[in-house]
């Protein structure tokens, strides 16, 4: 018997039409993995990257806010969002499945939360657009047409498992699910394309047109222009999102000394002074042993972060090659696909690995 939450999530029908009508490794759980592992997973993206705009338009203070010229174009996209956001609220509330072919009296628990999220992501699509004929940013704008893109190839994957079995289909079903995806290619096509005609927002002032090599430096608010690194979060050390504002200001004039973050206090020569001579006099009748002890303790582990990092970028290195070569042979072999998705997701796991150790090792 298998795990019995995924039994009661997926549904599947043993000796069901999936299960034989599919070549695939996943056999009757075909279509729960398709719409949990790619519809949803996609969708999620979408909601997430839309709501992180819907913040920029409404709370960022940093964002250069416009007004459109036209709306037309915007009325456009929101009613195919719109269309998109309807589709799968009447199949949840209908109970009608793409994926039922084995005469299931309702949806599966896999597909109503699929369906949820569909219709989540694209409501929030809906509200972005409307809050963009109000106010508009530029920034992260094509983030959010590539989590469209994203949608558009989950679409695909699923239209590849369910138009070979057209013939088993109700023709309604199968039209209004079409349907819905046509407005999806649209709706990425005009988006993707779209360059909007901006004017400057009432109340908001833009940069004049001066050369920017003159443009004074100005200190924040409140306090000195200090690094940020300190309080960056983990993500933003490990990829050098604190560095941004000052690689964005190097991008649009040149950096002058004024422009460079002050030192933060643990980097002071009198705060480093203090905390070396804090331990240097320790009295150790051993010299190399006294300088062991007097790097360790000054760095705090600082030297081993670093060599536990080389030696992962240098495993990682290596490991790569070595599960390719388990992959090649899995599959001259014929072994099943399983091992194969094993063997992908150890290669996608060390390449993290060492993405995360250069990240480390340049850090320190």
């Amino acid at each position: 018997m298998g795990f019995e939450p995924l039994e009661w999530y997926c549904r599947p029908v043993a000796n069901g039409f999936w299960a034989k009508a599919v070549d695939s490794a996943f056999g009757a759980y075909t279509t729960c993995a398709v719409d949990s592992l790619v519809i949803s997973i996609s969708h999620l993206v979408l909601f997430g990257l839309c709501i992180y705009r819907i913040w920029l338009l409404r709370k960022s203070s940093k964002a250069k806010r416009f007004l459109l010229s036209s709306n037309y174009y915007n009325y456009i996209l929101g009613l195919l969002a719109g269309y998109c956001t309807a589709e799968p609220l009447l199949r949840l509330v209908m109970g009608i499945s793409i994926f039922n072919l084995d005469g299931e009296t309702s949806l599966a628990p896999f597909e109503m939360v699929s369906l949820m999220i569909e219709a989540l992501a694209w409501c929030s699509v809906v509200v972005m657009i409307g809050l963009e004929t109000k106010i508009y940013v530029r920034e992260f704008r094509w983030y959010v047409r590539f989590g469209v893109i994203y949608v558009l190839i989950g679409d695909a994957v699923v239209l590849n498992l369910i138009l070979p079995m057209m013939e088993y289909y109700n023709r309604s079903v199968l039209y209004l699910y079409i349907s819905m995806v046509f407005c999806q290619v649209l709706f990425g096509i005009l988006l993707f394309i779209y360059v909007p005609n901006l004017q400057s927002h009432p109340g908001y002032n833009l940069l004049q047109d001066e050369s920017l090599d003159n443009v004074e430096y100005e200190a924040l608010p409140g306090g000195e222009h200090v690094c940020p690194e300190r309080n960056a979060s983990i993500l933003s050390r490990i990829y050098f999102g604190w560095m941004t504002p000052l690689m964005q200001l190097g991008y649009k004039k040149p950096i002058t000394e004024k422009d460079v973050w002050k030192l933060d206090t643990w980097d002071h020569t009198e705060t480093l002074m203090e905390k070396f001579a804090s331990v240097a006099f320790l009295g150790f009748s051993s010299a190399s042993i006294f300088y062991t002890v007097l790097v360790g303790r000054f760095f705090q582990g600082i030297e081993l972060i670093l060599c536990t990092s080389w030696i992962g970028n240098d495993l990682s290195q290596f490991v790569g090659p070595v599960l390719l070569n388990h992959l090649l042979q899995s599959m001259q072999r014929g072994d099943p696909a399983w091992i194969g998705y094993v063997y992908a997701f150890l290669i996608f796991v060390g390449v993290v690995r060492l993405l995360l150790a250069l990240s480390l090792i340049i850090s320190f």
